[in-house]
């Protein structure tokens, strides 16, 4: 055990003495350009289903139902355990992925760059 953490305790010192240099074991080209391929293309889906969900949400128009008391329906008042509800939570879930995938990709396009 002693041995394992001596071994883990130099590599986090060797790679201290690093910082600020190209690692060694620097992302090859290729493969980073792959990587960035493959999360771009899943932004473009992502993008697109996002497009649909929120075309398939109802305009809302609270404002106009308060003058003839329509907002004071069944429907008007438990709005929020209906299809709508379902419909933003899967918007704010696809907006969610678009932004981890775009920091992932600007990460993975700066790793071992000087």
């Amino acid at each position: 055990m002693s041995y394992t953490l001596d071994n883990a305790f130099y590599g986090l010192l060797a790679a201290a003495d690093n910082i600020g240099s190209t690692p060694g074991g620097a992302i090859p080209q290729a493969t980073r350009d792959a990587v960035v391929t493959a999360f771009i293309i899943l932004m473009v889906l992502a993008s697109i289903a996002m497009i649909v969900v929120v075309l398939m949400q109802k305009g809302t128009n609270d404002n106009v139902g308060v003058i003839t008391g329509a907002s004071d329906t069944y429907y008007g008042r438990n709005k929020e355990k209906g299809k709508e509800s379902t419909l933003k939570k899967v918007t704010l879930g696809l907006f969610a992925f678009i932004l981890v995938c775009s920091v992932i990709c600007f990460v993975v396009m700066n790793v071992g760059q000087a």
